[in-house]
């Protein structure tokens, strides 16, 4: 999951303002741990809002009168430090978690001289927002893909996404929420989508992602021979189709693993697309590889593998 952290105090003033962060102490002084309270995320076992929804956390100093302040924050030391409204007070910040599931928000009392506590943990359960992604597994390169994203959570409006750490592209949502995305991988590999969703309130979900693999061999598909299923058999003629996974391809060449020096040429329709016809002589197994070529002549760096299994 991809993390953005939003973090903001709302109450922090009294005998030190937010900025004021006391000088670390050594000495060991016994200060009571907080008490930390929060209505939309309490430590009660249960979920509760959602991954890039905000709550509210108070922290009170536990009848201390030496707390002027409090360290907070979800990674262990806490190190955001906010001033108590009064000494032995509390203060109020918000939180926003960014991913579903178990999270923690550490806590600690901490006096003038900069005395700390021992630290509260905080446990609670954030439910997921996160949008449903589906998608192929595979792309072409330079061409859209179609990808679906549906909501996580009610009054989306709409969806943004990136690939790796790219640009990020918004699309709005359809009014049921799921919308399709034509989506354009630029290079090989394997790639990740990240997505999160915006309601109409502006609260931003938690962030989905979806690995894929991005290929220009071309796709070979044959409804009389699919690829090594047992299939036709001695003189059955079989048509294979040909789909170009990158732009300009205008034509298609294929071989046949024993038969390499011998490779065979097919044309490309207007559309990018072709077919051939094969028949095979005998049963066994036609391993071949398909490659695309543009009008320069530069040829897919990636082959496409497909047998032709005969019966």
């Amino acid at each position: 999951m991809e993390i953005r952290h939003g973090v903001t105090a709302l109450l922090a003033v009294g005998v030190l303002s937010s900025g004021a962060v006391p000088a670390q102490a050594s000495a060991a002084t016994a200060i009571a741990e907080p008490a930390v309270t929060s209505a939309e995320y309490p430590d009660d076992g249960a979920w509760h809002p959602g991954a890039g929804v905000p709550g509210s956390f108070t922290f009170g100093a536990d009848g201390d009168d030496s707390v002027v302040g409090f360290y907070w924050g979800n990674t262990d030391p806490a190190g955001t430090f906010v001033a108590a409204d009064h000494p032995g007070g509390s203060a109020t910040v918000s939180y926003t978690p960014q991913a579903s599931g178990p999270d923690d928000l550490y806590v600690a009392s901490v006096d003038s001289a900069g005395n700390r506590s021992p630290q509260h943990v905080h446990h609670f359960y954030v439910q997921s927002t996160e949008p449903l992604v589906g998608g192929p597994s595979e792309t072409g390169v330079g061409i859209p893909a179609e990808f679906r994203f549906s909501p996580g959570m009610a009054d989306v409006v709409s969806y943004t996404y990136r690939i790796d750490d790219g640009p990020e592209t918004t699309v709005a949502a359809s009014a049921g929420g799921t919308v399709p995305a034509n989506i354009v991988t630029a290079a090989r590999g394997f790639h990740r989508l990240n997505v999160w969703s915006t309601t109409s309130a502006g609260l931003t979900s938690g962030t989905a992602a979806k690995g894929y693999r991005a290929s220009d061999a071309p796709l070979v598909e044959s409804t009389d021979y699919p690829d090594f299923v047992g299939s036709g058999g001695p003189g059955v003629t079989g048509t294979f189709t040909l789909t170009p996974r990158t732009p300009g391809v205008v034509e298609y060449v294929y071989y046949f693993y024993e038969d390499w020096d011998n490779p065979t040429v097919v044309p490309a329709g207007p559309d990018g697309r072709a077919s051939f016809t094969f028949t095979p002589g005998a049963s066994g197994f036609y391993p071949m590889q398909v490659y695309s070529r543009t009008a320069d002549g530069t040829q897919s760096a990636l082959g496409r593998d497909y047998s032709i299994a005969v019966n």
